[in-house]
This record gives structure tokens, sequence and C-alpha cells, in this order.
């Protein structure tokens, strides 16, 4: 049962009070809920995952996409980072006869998969 504990940011330090089961989820509390640069990094990488997860994912079959393997989902997760933290503007990726990407535009981190059909062809 949860009691009320006091979690550290891993960032910055900073202390709240949270109601937790161990210390780990005290201090993740006390991350996601600090201001400091480093957490807000941290909320951001956070949900460009879950976004990632949604498309590429274990829920890509939910928004009618095709998952990538475990490995080039982790892949793909470590190149997301580099964005949010800034170490690189975009990432654009092929995957499964689809484009994904993660860029970087005055502040904002977008996530988008697209899938181009072509009919026709030469006579």
């Amino acid at each position: 049962m949860a009691e009320q504990m006091t979690g550290v940011c891993r960032f910055c330090g900073q202390t709240i009070i949270t109601s937790a089961e161990t210390q780990e989820e005290a201090d993740r509390a006390a991350t996601m809920n600090c201001g400091c640069p480093g957490a807000e990094i941290e909320r951001t990488k956070e949900s460009v995952r879950e976004e990632l997860n949604e498309l590429i994912g274990e829920m890509a079959p939910d928004n009618g996409w095709e998952p990538a393997r475990p490995n080039v989902f982790n892949a793909v997760a470590e190149l997301s980072d580099c964005v949010v933290e800034g170490t690189i503007t975009s990432a654009t990726l092929r995957i499964s006869e689809t484009n994904l990407k993660i860029g970087r535009n005055k502040g904002k981190i977008s996530v988008q998969r697209t899938k181009t059909i072509t009919q026709g062809g030469r006579h």
C-alpha cells in the first residue's frame, strides 16, 4: 500500500512529498513533477516514446500501422532522444514501406509516420 514518501528529482535534487510504494516510485514522481530543465527534457522524451509506441511500437496495430521489430523501435527511440536533447535536428527513416520523421522546429518535437500509395505503372 502506498505511503507518504519524500521523492528526489534525479536531475536537480529538489524534493517533494508524494504517495508511493517504493523510493524509486517517489523519486520518479518527483522528477516527473519538477520544473527543472532536466526533468522537462525527460518528460518530453517520455511523451515522444509514447507517440512512437502508437506509431511503430506495440500500439501501432491499434492505429492501423504495422509495428516495427523491437530492435528497430529501440534504435528509433534512441534517435528521438537525440532530437529531444537537441544533438540532432531531425531524423527520417523508412520503416515497412512507410516514412517516419522525428524533428525539432521552434522548440517543438514532431513525430509523423506517413505512407504513400501509388497506383499505375509504365506501359
